[in-house]
């Protein structure tokens, strides 16, 4: 299937490019065809879209989480409680998307969820060497759509509260 906006995707092609022509370090969104990016912008919402959020789903039969009934959170930028009207996705949610997605592009098979990890790798007169065999593990969600969308996560299904008798 295609992407469908509202469907399989907050955001279409259009509104994802619009994005990254003013964001740096693109070049790899600009350099992906068409599909991969739709391919991209589908994942990343399926990524993102599996979060405990505030509120309740506007209707049991839509296929994403967004928009949501009775979504209210706390802005610190505004200092004050932002009210998201029933009918809207949060530009938040929007954002973690396109930020998911290039995140997709730019770490292939960031999916499968496999490490390349190499002691020792030559070519020609170059040599690296892993000394300390260290691997950096990458973040199946990029730390910028986390930090988007953390206002819009229910409090309620966080685990980590505990009450001492």
């Amino acid at each position: 299937m295609a992407l469908v906006l509202n469907t399989n995707s907050y955001v279409d092609l259009t509104s994802a490019d619009d994005y990254f022509e003013d964001r740096i370090d693109s070049a790899s969104w600009d350099a992906a065809d068409d599909t991969l990016k739709e391919k991209a912008l589908v994942t990343a919402t399926t990524i993102i879209d599996e979060r405990p959020w505030i509120g309740s789903a506007v209707s049991p039969s839509q296929a994403l989480a967004w928009p949501r009934k009775n979504a209210i959170y706390y802005d610190t930028r505004m200092g004050q409680e932002i009210t998201i009207a029933d009918t809207v996705v949060p530009e938040r949610v929007k954002t973690a998307v396109y930020e998911q997605a290039l995140h997709l592009i730019d770490n292939e098979d960031l999916m499968l969820q496999t490490v390349k990890n190499y002691e020792s790798i030559s070519i020609g007169s170059i040599s690296l060497t892993d000394s300390n065999n260290e691997t950096t593990r990458i973040s199946l969600t990029p730390s910028l759509a986390t930090k988007m969308i953390q206002p819009l996560i229910s409090r309620s299904h966080n685990n980590s509260w505990w009450r001492a008798n």
